[in-house]
């Protein structure tokens, strides 16, 4: 069996006996936030594994195939469907009503502060619209991140279908998400023992530079022994590219906690429980996966 399909069924296994573990009613009622985060990871790695192992099939038996199945179009199709969801949530947050009802939304979850502070763009929409605030720099700086991610990802899917080298594709979304568990585990630990500021208190003051540091350091680490194993390229390739994509989440997460802030918002969404919206599940790979797919592409 192949690496990449192992990998699919080991890492599906693991998050089904954590969420059921999780389940348990004591544990759910001392980890309630936790039981959520598990459960969602369940739903989304099983539609991401779904499409990911109908369109390899169909791309390995592809003669057998004709042009009335087009599964090997299903992870595609999968993509665009968070780029579409993703683009709803930035719309909603620009209009004033929408972003208005989703902090009610927020607040009767117990997931918003009951005063939320006004943002410089809720004054300029005022003196001008009722309806929609002015996008600013930062508005554009997210939106053009956000759709270089959604291409980036279907060519890295093309590219990496073309050359018979699927593994590369997990192990580019799993060391941005291995990241963000490192970070929040070694902030957790380590958090403020080192350093007495945050990484960055006024966009994200939950965030440590300990957790930063050593949390990537941790995910590189383990993403780049997942490398090796998934898309056989030498060691420190791996390495290298598994801190890039590190350090780079932790600088899509701070523009995506910029971008809520000035609105005003602590999360984009609650379609993910325990997560939030599909911005916050996705905002570390802003950055990092649009650079990766035009290097693969220039050097593979």
């Amino acid at each position: 069996m192949a690496s990449d399909i192992v990998f699919v069924i080991a890492l599906m296994g693991v998050v089904s006996a954590v969420w059921g573990a999780l389940a348990i009613p004591g544990l759910r009622r001392r980890l309630p936030k936790i039981y959520l985060i598990a459960r969602s990871w369940w739903f989304m790695l099983a539609a991401l594994f779904g499409c990911y192992a109908i369109a390899k099939i169909a791309d390995r038996h592809a003669e057998l195939l004709t042009s009335r199945y087009p599964y090997q179009w299903l992870l595609i199709g999968f993509f665009v469907l968070i780029g579409l969801r993703g683009g709803y949530e930035i719309k909603r947050i620009w209009c004033l009503p929408s972003r208005a009802r989703l902090i009610h939304k927020l607040q009767s979850r117990g997931l918003q502060p009951s005063v939320t502070p006004t943002s410089s763009a809720d004054h300029t929409a005022s003196a001008t619209t009722p309806h929609y605030t002015h996008p600013t720099g930062l508005d554009g700086l997210l939106s053009m991140a956000f759709v270089a991610l959604i291409v980036s990802l279907i060519a890295l899917q093309q590219l990496t279908w073309q050359r018979e080298q699927y593994g590369v594709l997990l192990f580019v979304l799993f060391a941005s998400q291995f990241n963000d568990i490192a970070q929040y585990l070694c902030g957790r630990l380590l958090g403020h023992r080192l350093f007495s500021r945050g990484l960055a208190p006024r966009i994200s003051p939950n965030k440590s530079i300990e957790g930063a540091i050593f949390g990537s350091m941790c995910a590189a680490l383990l993403a780049s022994l997942l490398g090796v194993w998934l898309t056989g390229f030498e060691w420190w390739l791996c390495l290298l590219a598994a801190y890039g994509l590190a350090v780079s989440g932790i600088a899509g997460d701070l523009l995506e906690s910029a971008f809520k802030r000035q609105h005003g918002i602590k999360d984009t969404g609650t379609m993910l429980a325990g997560h939030g919206g599909v911005l916050d599940r996705i905002d570390s790979l802003l950055i990092g996966v649009p650079i990766f797919t035009v290097l693969y592409w220039l050097l593979g």
